[in-house]
């Protein structure tokens, strides 16, 4: 599955992405619980968690821009 960032909150933080090939669209609180359960449509994505407490999902780092999550 590829995402794309479809909303963010005024500090920038991805707040909402959309499956680009469903056109599902997806909360961030339901990523990371996917991600964290191990759902296979996740695994090129992975979860941080912040010093100040802020969590976010990102594309796992592998050098390859094709699938990163589009802004």
């Amino acid at each position: 599955m590829k995402l794309k960032v479809s909303k963010e909150s005024a500090s920038g933080l991805n707040t909402e992405f959309v499956n680009v090939e469903t056109g599902r669209r997806i909360p961030l609180e339901q990523a990371i619980v996917q991600i964290n359960k191990g759902n296979k449509n996740y695994e090129n994505y992975q979860v941080v968690n912040k010093s100040d407490g802020t969590t976010y999902i990102r594309s796992k780092a592998d050098g390859i821009k094709k699938n990163n999550i589009e802004e």
